[in-house]
């Protein structure tokens, strides 16, 4: 199927479902986001879609500086005893 082909498809479908306009790249973007969002490991996302390089796979990181306060609020640290 090329990549036309689908663009159409899809478009047929959003014209149906009265929504707004998207394109198939915007699925791949809410799939990684998704997946990142529930807590799905980089590494992980990197491979179900595709990428070879990481860093490609970051730019689909959605998660602001609370979600990185919640995992790390979720890190269990040994407490030292003092003297």
């Amino acid at each position: 199927m090329s990549p036309q082909a689908i663009y159409n498809i899809l478009y047929r479908r959003l014209v149906l479902a009265g929504v707004k306009v998207f394109t198939p790249h915007d699925l791949r973007r809410t799939f990684a986001g998704d997946l990142l969002d529930t807590g799905a490991d980089l590494s992980t996302v990197q491979k179900l879609m595709g990428h070879s390089n990481a860093n490609t796979t970051a730019g689909y990181d959605r998660r602001d500086a609370k979600a990185k306060r919640r995992a790390v609020d979720g890190l269990h640290l040994p407490r030292r005893n003092k003297g």
